[in-house]
């Protein structure tokens, strides 16, 4: 009986299994029309700001196009995924077929505008970011990327982008099981170089934003960008439940930082289509949740129109691998920004799935979403799966005793309702399903006591304040900025250890190794066995051509485990350098004990364990299993089977923007380890540009034929930044008198703060240069005193290109040479018509000479397409608007300057802002213009109306407008009030032009009528 009854159990166990035997995942790849809003227009000029060595795109358009893109979908029962490799590989949708919905913002046009680091952005589906803050330099243009079946019956999408701005690499496989109802994105960074890196990560999924929208995201506070905390999820002094979308109707856009619950998962819920999404991970891989949304004001309603023609309004959920998207201000709150350390890899999960027919969320999982209601004698229970479900399902008390025991079997996405009688006072707490626990009410056992505020008798000013200002600073690659703390940390303190090899790593940047060697060795004069001071000394040792100190200090470096793995990585490669290939093979896996995922220690071990003659299909298998497009592997299966089937396999692999850099990061590898032959064998494969040029020059030493090639190459768009490549360039100065191997290192010694070395590389090219960016660059780095005929240069070598005709404006401007610059302006801008960014010089140029009847008429004919936070052109606007109300003033035509004045107070449209609420609108200035003009109108009531409203007005903006408004106070008998806000407003100011300026004028007995103006003119500060 006992048997037959296991045989009846096998035998249903296996029904159930035959009927929910799932279809393998599948894949498709094929081009799809989209109506397009294309961009262009890339800068040619070298942008030493955060997006060095890209360059940003300028060129964004109202004209729609219909564009072809290449899609790549994923699909199994339940969920179909679309992918667009060509625009950074973003996941653009997620359908529930059973619903035919997307779960994430599915926009129907791709919309380019300026949001992003370099420019163009599109809204909606999902996009990583790796790197630095920002949105990744690759989000809108191709990225390298496989589609693959895999053995468990899932699908992937793998992309792979080497990012030049935090010189790491990072891999993201979009991957669709069989049988689920969620899809995983495996996150797989590495940092492959030997100095820290900024460490920034956040995934951001768009969805669809309405009134209905409720935000299900755990925790008790959040958290700005700044660092300063906030209660959540409500707002008690506007009595506001910040969770719900429509509440959020004040002030601007949000960006909240949620934390100090533990949890695995946030969410978002539409109530009235009782449909939600979800967001997963273990807690130890995705600590930060943020949603972001744009202003429910016209602030933020223009950027409906402005990124989608009809899909209406979007919010982000995103999760972080830090707790907040930091700026410097969070360096002085508990939230500073962390270092990526040398041949760091990271790796992590996230899941993604849609619910529904729960009527909320109590808590999530990867069983699914439950939703639980409880009265006095009942429990409500919904529960939405996303995966097979044959289990009991169990519910406890807060005791832990049962209380409900029940066997359910369920599809993904079937839902389950159960109402439960309770005995009288006992309440249910949680629900055991799928070996996962679910709250169903709130565990306060999971509030955090991690603290979020700073503390406050911290000395930011002392040495050790100094040091970390200057430290977090350099994570933020603000590497000018945080040398200068550092001065003055070891200012205060000589001795500051940290200070100290913090300053040595900054040197080693720099290529200054003889100071990097000196900060290092006297922090080893303190303390012999710090692992940084040890480490640096052995990096700057190693160029210095000290070997035995490089030994030595990788050594002691190794005894820490912070350092073992960077320090055992760099002494395998010292040792294969010098065809020691046995000792490479032993540090390249001592380099691996505690950081097993180090894709640089694996790729020694390969080629040490190649050169000993020993199979090296083990470690191929793992390398490839971390990270499936690594350009490292494909090289060497090209090596060991060369041929032209083995040759285009390899080079498949590079389908991203800019594939001669992955070219040249992999020769640069090997030439880095001593390999020629294989360095010269990977740029034979390469596309050519000029830099892949010289490098083949310098690979050959070849003085003729290769190096004639790179000299006639073109430098347009060529921004070299690594440290090897000047070795390259200084090479070439040697070979030829030609002006681009000196214009080259110019341009990596101002990217890593050499200003000195790089002006004076600028300064010794004195011939005739056919390239306009060189003449911009030199004006900007080289011998000041030629700047205005560099300028000119720059215009004379290209005269189509309006970046150059503005530079040349603004020069005059600052020089206060206003006719000029309005002849140079006003030229641009007849061969530019339709460009709203020499549009705004020109008219900033007629302000400038009075003109502003005309600046008048061509705002109103501007059409501007913004970037994110952009108000220049509707400050231009308020401006004009003003100055032509107050020359109204002045000729007695009071019924214009009012006119004039209700002019400037609009938000037009077309100057690519929307208006925010009128709480953060600071309208002083037309307040106080409108009671002068009821003055001189007689009309005493009005004038005293709107004087009252402005004494009453919050004053915080630091523009002249509120120095002007001290001064209207202090004229209109208000003078203790009006000295007052003055001096409040002077002791923020922190430019002395503009404090000595604001003094002269404030006390000055000049005619109130002409403050306005002169202020303008006189400081070139315009008004706001």
């Amino acid at each position: 009986m006992k048997n037959a009854r296991y045989i009846i159990s096998v035998f249903l166990s296996a029904c159930i299994s035959f009927s929910y035997a799932q279809n393998p995942s599948v894949f498709r790849e094929y081009y799809k029309e989209y109506k397009t809003y294309p961009f262009s227009d890339p800068d040619p000029i070298p942008n030493f700001s955060k997006i060095y060595p890209y360059y940003r795109f300028d060129g964004f358009t109202n004209t729609a196009v219909n564009k072809k893109w290449k899609v790549v979908e994923l699909e199994n029962d339940y969920l179909r995924l679309t992918i667009l490799p060509e625009i950074g590989g973003k996941i653009w949708s997620a359908i529930d077929k059973q619903t035919g919905r997307s779960f994430i913002y599915n926009n129907s046009v791709v919309k380019f505008r300026d949001i992003a680091l370099r420019g163009p952005w599109t809204s909606g589906g999902i996009e990583a970011n790796y790197g630095v803050i920002g949105h990744t330099p690759n989000c809108a243009t191709p990225v390298n990327y496989i589609v693959q079946h895999n053995n468990d019956g899932s699908a992937s999408f793998i992309m792979s982008v080497l990012d030049r701005l935090s010189k790491t690499r990072w891999t993201l496989e979009v991957n669709l099981p069989k049988d689920k109802a969620y899809f995983i994105t495996r996150s797989f960074w590495q940092n492959g170089s030997p100095v820290q890196q900024p460490y920034y990560s956040w995934m951001n999924a768009g969805i669809k934003a309405n009134d209905h929208l409720k935000f299900y995201y755990p925790g008790t506070t959040w958290i700005e960008h700044n660092g300063d905390a906030h209660t959540w999820p409500f707002d008690s002094g506007r009595k506001k439940d910040l969770s719900n979308y429509v509440e959020n109707d004040f002030i601007s856009s949000k960006s909240y930082h949620v934390t100090s619950t533990y949890s695995k998962y946030f969410g978002a819920y539409w109530r009235d289509e009782d449909y939600g999404i979800v967001h997963f991970s273990e807690r130890g891989d995705k600590v930060g949740k943020k949603l972001f949304s744009w202003a429910l004001s016209d602030q933020g309603k223009i950027w409906e129109e402005l990124l989608t023609d009809n899909d209406g309004q979007y919010v982000e959920i995103q999760s972080g691998r830090l707790f907040n998207q930091n700026q410097e201000e969070s360096s002085f709150t508990p939230f500073k920004q962390r270092r990526f350390a040398p041949f760091q890899t990271d790796s992590w999960e996230e899941y993604w799935y849609p619910f529904k027919n729960t009527g909320g969320l109590s808590d999530a999982s990867l069983a699914g979403v439950v939703n639980c209601r409880q009265t006095s004698d009942s429990l409500f229970i919904a529960f939405s799966p996303v995966s097979f479900i044959n289990d009991s399902i169990k519910i406890y008390d807060d005791s832990g005793v049962l209380l409900y025991k029940d066997q359910i079997t369920l599809k993904p996405l079937e839902i389950f309702h159960k109402a439960l009688p309770l005995k009288s006072g006992r309440k249910a707490a949680n629900i055991l399903l799928a070996d996962q626990q679910l709250d169903i009410v709130t565990n306060s056992s999971k509030t955090l006591d991690r603290p979020v505020e700073h503390l406050r008798d911290f000395n930011w000013n002392s040495a050790y304040g100094l040091y970390m200002q200057g430290r977090d600073l350099a994570r933020f690659t603000h590497y000018s900025e945080a040398e200068i703390k550092l001065r003055e940390a070891l200012l205060k303190d000589a001795g500051l250890l940290p200070a100290l090899t913090e300053m040595s790593m900054l040197q080693y940047r720099k290529m200054k190794y003889d100071s990097s060697y000196y900060y290092a060795k006297k922090a080893l004069s303190i303390d012999a066995y710090d692992a940084a001071a040890n480490y640096y000394y052995a990096l700057a040792a190693i160029h210095l051509g000290k070997r035995f100190d490089a030994l030595d200090g990788f050594e002691v470096a190794a005894l820490d485990p912070a350092y073992n793995s960077a320090s055992n990585t760099e002494l395998s490669k010292l040792y294969f350098q010098e065809k020691d290939f046995q000792k490479a093979l032993e540090y390249a896996q001592k380099s691996l004990f505690n950081n097993a995922r180090n894709i640089e220690g694996l790729q020694l071990q390969y080629l040490a364990t190649r050169f000993l003659n020993s199979n090296t299909a083990s470690i191929k298998n793992k390398i490839q299993l971390l990270d499936p497009l690594n350009p490292f592997v494909g090289f060497e299966e090209y090596v060991s089977m060369p041929g032209n089937s083995a040759k285009q396999k390899f080079t498949q692999r590079f389908t991203g923007e800019m594939p001669w850099e992955d070219y040249l990061h992999l020769a640069v590898w090997y030439y880095n380890v001593g390999l020629i032959d294989e360095s010269k064998e990977v740029l034979s494969l390469s596309p050519t540009n000029s830099e892949v040029l010289f490098w083949k020059a310098f690979l050959n030493q070849n003085k003729t034929e290769l190096l004639d090639s790179a000299i006639k190459s073109s430098a347009y768009l060529v921004f070299p930044y690594m440290s090897e490549t000047a070795v390259v360039m200084q090479w070439a100065m040697k070979q030829t008198t030609d002006w681009k191997p000196a214009y080259y290192l110019a341009l990596i010694n101002i990217y890593r703060n050499n200003l000195t070395d790089a002006a004076t590389l600028l300064n010794t090219i004195t011939t005739q240069v056919n390239f306009a960016p060189f003449y911009i660059v030199k004006a900007l780095y080289g011998n000041t005193g030629n700047k205005l005929e560099n300028l000119k240069a720059a215009t004379l070598a290209d005269p189509n290109e309006w970046r150059y005709g503005n530079l040349l404006a603004e020069y005059f401007i600052a020089h206060k040479n206003y006719k000029s610059a309005l002849e140079v302006a006003g030229s641009y801008h007849k061969l530019h018509p339709e460009n709203y960014i020499t549009g705004m010089v020109y008219i900033r140029c007629l302000m400038l000479n009075d003109m502003y009847s005309l600046a008048e008429k061509e705002l109103s004919v501007i059409k501007i397409l913004p970037y994110e936070g952009a108000t220049y052109g509707r400050n231009l606007y308020m401006e004009t608007k003003l100055m032509l109300a107050w020359n109204a003033l002045q000729n007695k035509s009071y019924k214009k300057a009012l006119n004039k004045i209700a002019e400037s107070e609009i938000w037009p449209r077309s100057l690519g802002v929307g208006k925010p609420y009128d709480e953060v609108i600071d309208n002083g200035m037309e307040l106080w213009m409108k009671s002068i003009v009821y003055s001189k109108m007689n009309d005493k009531k009005e004038a005293d109306k709107y004087l009252s409203l402005l004494t009453k007005k919050q004053f915080d903006s630091l523009s002249f407008s509120n120095l002007l408004k001290a001064k209207a106070l202090q004229q209109q008998g208000l003078v203790t009030e009006g000295d007052q806000q003055f001096n409040s407003w002077l002791n923020l100011q922190n430019d002395t032009q503009v404090i000595a300026m604001s003094k002269e004028f404030y006390n000055s007995g000049n005619n109130f009528d002409f403050l306005l103006k002169q202020i303008s003119q006189k400081t070139d500060k315009r008004l706001f």
